[in-house]
């Protein structure tokens, strides 16, 4: 009976699970006044420019990512690039006639931006001005400390410009509770204290952590435990005592 609702429940986190990062699934912590910002940002459409920095794992590209898909839900156009996207990601300068005021376009890891993405970025920014595009970016540093070009790091400084803070232990805890939650099971507090305590703690790794002890809870049919955690970890080691 067990195992038939492990296997129903497998079946219904197939159809219904969704990963996409929201802004109702950003944990708040210290960045209050930066929220308040996009949230004004998103609701005009009147463009605007906003820049986020902050550490790795202060929570950024969920930021972007979840600000493009809260425009698009609007019907809006939205855009999210990084340093990663390739030439044919990026759009041409006149691109932004099309899409109208309520438009945003989002630019993560500017600090990685390569000189041709930097030539990209400095006219897209003047495009989005022109034409009332709401323009996003993020960055590791704040703007003037950018190893970017002059009139670059100048553009990002032109709106607002807010740093983000990495969440405390606390605060890490109540988003895995909450992606546990969503995704059908209880984390109990002794197991997602063990997890901070003994794991990488950024959150990239700790959510992938969380979607495998799901898995394997469902594979195996038991409820998440630590000992049921340690349980997957020694078995994803390669097995060091064996003999060839």
């Amino acid at each position: 009976m067990g195992a038939e609702r492990s296997a129903s429940r497998q079946l219904l986190l197939a159809l219904q699970w969704d990963d996409a990062p929201t802004l109702d699934g950003f944990e708040r912590g210290e960045n209050g006044l930066a929220l308040e910002a996009l949230d004004k940002l998103l609701a005009s459409r009147e463009g605007g420019a906003l820049y986020l920095w902050g550490p790795q794992a202060s929570g950024k590209s969920h930021l972007l990512r979840a600000a493009c898909r809260a425009v698009q839900q609007d019907g809006r156009w939205a855009l999210h690039l990084s340093a990663k996207s390739p030439p044919s990601h990026w759009p041409a300068l006149d691109a932004f006639t099309r899409f109208g005021a309520g438009a945003l376009l989002a630019v993560d890891d500017v600090q990685a931006c390569t000189a041709w993405q930097q030539d990209l970025l400095f006219g897209l920014f003047n495009a989005a001005r022109q034409f009332n595009v709401a323009f996003l970016a993020a960055g590791n540093t704040p703007p003037a400390h950018l190893e970017l070009r002059a009139d670059v790091r100048t553009r990002l400084a032109w709106g607002l410009a807010l740093g983000l803070a990495p969440l405390d232990d606390d605060g890490k805890r109540r988003v895995l509770q909450r992606l546990a939650a969503a995704r059908g099971f209880d984390l109990r507090e002794d197991l997602s204290r063990y997890i901070l305590s003994h794991h990488a703690r950024d959150m990239a790794s700790l959510v992938d952590l969380l979607a495998r002890l799901d898995a394997y809870a469902l594979q195996h049919a038991r409820p998440t435990s630590i000992s049921l955690f340690k349980s997957m970890l020694a078995q994803a080691e390669p097995n060091s005592h064996s003999t060839p």
